[in-house]
Parts: C-alpha cells; structure tokens; sequence
C-alpha cells in the first residue's frame, strides 16, 4: 500500500484518484495539506482510501510530519514549482500539475531543485501517453514517415468558457494560455519528433471573449442570464455540461486572449506551427496534429481517436482507430499518469520527467513573451 501525501486537493487532484481507482492501485491517502479540509473531509468521507488521512494547512508541516511514498502537488499554478522545491529537497518522488512554473524566476527555481532528480517526478503530461500519441511515435522512431520537417497541430477547444467563468480568467493566477493548453502540446510534439525548438514567434488575439459588461459581474445577476450563449445557465441547460464558473465572460474584467497561435523553429530548420482557439462547442473540437515527413506524412485527432499515414509512393495508405473506454480522462492518459507514479514510487525513472516538464514551460514562456513583444523570441533553457 502506497501512501500519498497530497498538497491541495482540487479538481485535478480528484481526477487523479478516480484515475488511480480505474487502475486498482493499491493506495492511502495519508495526508493532505490544505485550507479546505472540512470540505474535503465531506467529500471523500465514503471513500475507503481516505479512512486514516491526516489534514494539514501548511504543506511544510506535512512533508516534516509524514512519512510518505510519494507526493502529489494539484494546488493552482502559481505554487508549483516553490511547493515543488521543498519535494524535491526530501527526495520524494513527485507528481507535479502542469505547467510546472508561471515565470522564469519560478523556472530557474525549480531547474536548480530539480537537479539530478528528474526522473523521480512525473510531470502530468498525459497526451504524451496515450494510444495515438505512441503509435506516431512509433512511426516517426521507425523512419516510416523519414526525415520530418515539419509539423501542423491544432487545438480547437470546445470546453473554453472554463478560462473565462472561473478562477483561470486571471492570467497572473495562471501565467496564460499558452502555459496553461500548450504546454501539453508541445511536449507530446517534441516526444515525437525527439527534439525541442529554439525559436518561437507567436500571436494572441482576443475576438469573441470581450465586452463592456461591468466588472465583477455573475450570470446570476445579469439580465441575459437566461439567453446569453455563454452564461452558465445556457451551459448547463442548453448544453448539457456542468459550468465551471459563473463569472461574466463579456466583463470588463475578464482576462485571457481566446485566439493564439505560434510558429517554433528547431535548431536543424524543422517548423511547428500550433493554433489554438477557445471558443468552439461541441462537436467542432479538434485537437492533434499533422507529421510531415520526407515519405510519408501522418495525422490524428484526440477527438475521434484516429491516426491516417500518407505515403507518397501513392499506391498505400493505413489509418487507425483507437478505442478509449467512455469516462477516462485526457483520452486515456491519465491512467497511464497513474501507473507512471506508482512505478517511479517503486524507483523506476519517469517518461514524463521534470526535465521534459521544464522545457515545454521554457517554450511555452517564450511564446507569451513573443505575443506580448510581437518579435521572435529565443528559448531560454
């Protein structure tokens, strides 16, 4: 039995333990380090792995109090990579919610803790993981598609309201969205291409998630409350999904681009371009991306769960489709996140490590730099 000590637990935290369920891994909850405990303790209260947990408000407190097979840090961004630090001091192995830092002073932080440890952290990554993602790589590893020279990836979101209604509308709690979607983006792409870029220029643009609204507003309050296509009623009663939020999307106040897009260039000349948008529904989602390679050319999409390859001998082609059990999240990978952790808690090393976590940050904090200064930007690592 593996004992876990948690520092916050919130939405992904809970993913994380229905995942680890779906795996039947043999887990407690030891402790868990924060403010909300009464909360907490309501909620998981018919939940066995959680008879003998422990609460404490400082998670300093719990690291010096507990002894624990491992750690799992689901608080919101900003606090990663300090929390992370004083992990990694006691040499514990670390789950670690993306995007593991929000500036380059918390990245310096966390490379100078990290050094050395790498592999005994799992950065949640789990595109990187699933079913899709591993049999491009397979073809881009076997020489199948050749020399790839470029890449085409796209994420059309169609859950976007999330950064808009709720607390992830304010950049400075969450270092923007370029940190928050394509950090996984760009760290499933380069896994497969077995290289990272150096060069990023990018652009933001904000369309639709904008108004005059007044600041402060929730869509309870507000008039349209009942025909506004964003309120959280229309989600929740027209849509069919659970809102995340209530704050006004058209506010004054609220933050956030929902268009963006970048252009990385590697060292040897191979181009990725990446667009995201944040305000598609329903079945218009894509996300995934197009391999171009000097034989053939390979795409998938995360959505529908299939992989084409071209070949430009045009007498061939092969598609595949992969099946995902309904209600796994991140199209599978986050069980694969769960059976990473146990096995780097048994001292086998990460394939989601802290070094591969730093350097999609590293990409992702040059592409905000880049939008913001509207020049390429060199990526610092």
């Amino acid at each position: 039995m593996k004992k876990i000590g948690f520092i916050g637990y919130g939405l992904r935290s809970e993913t994380m333990m229905k995942a680890f369920a779906g795996i039947g891994a043999e887990i407690e909850a030891a402790a868990i380090a924060d403010p909300r405990a009464g909360e907490i303790r309501e909620k998981v209260a018919a939940d066995s792995r959680f008879a003998h947990t422990r609460y404490y408000a400082d998670a300093a407190e719990m690291l010096a109090a507990e002894p624990l097979d491992g750690v799992f840090i689901g608080t919101r961004c900003g606090l990663h990579a300090s929390l992370a630090a004083q992990v990694l001091a006691r040499d514990l192995p670390l789950f670690l919610e993306k995007p593991v830092c929000i500036s380059e002073e918390q990245y310096d932080q966390l490379a100078r803790a990290g050094q050395g440890k790498e592999d005994r952290v799992v950065v949640s990554f789990p595109l990187r993981l699933t079913d899709p993602v591993q049999q491009m790589k397979h073809l881009a590893d076997s020489g199948e598609l050749g020399d790839i020279v470029s890449v085409q990836a796209v994420n059309n979101v169609p859950y976007g309201s999330v950064y808009y209604h709720s607390w992830y509308r304010d950049p400075s709690l969450t270092g923007g969205l370029f940190l928050q979607k394509t950090t996984h983006d760009i760290d499933y792409i380069t896994y497969i291409l077995g290289k990272q870029p150096e060069q990023v220029y990018a652009e933001t643009a904000k369309m639709h998630f904008k108004g005059d609204k007044p600041a402060g507003l929730h869509c309870p309050d507000c008039p349209e409350y009942h025909t506004c296509p964003e309120s959280s009623f229309t989600v929740r009663h027209t849509r069919k999904e659970e809102p995340t939020g209530d704050a006004c999307c058209f506010a004054r106040d609220t933050g956030n681009e929902d268009v963006g897009a970048a252009l990385f260039r590697c060292g040897d000349g191979t181009i990725l371009s990446y667009h995201q948008i944040f305000l598609v529904k329903g079945e218009a989602g894509r996300r995934g991306a197009r391999f171009v390679g000097t034989r053939a050319s390979a795409e998938f999409d995360f959505y529908t769960a299939r992989l084409r390859v071209d070949y430009y001998d045009g007498r061939r082609g092969a598609e595949y489709q992969f099946h995902c059990p309904p209600g796994l999240q991140h199209f599978g990978g986050d069980e694969e996140l769960a059976k990473e952790f146990l096995a780097v808690m048994d001292g086998a090393p990460s394939r989601s490590n802290l070094a591969q976590g730093l350097a999609s940050a590293a990409a992702c904090l040059a592409a905000k730099r880049s939008a913001e200064c509207g020049m390429p930007v060199r990526i610092q690592r």
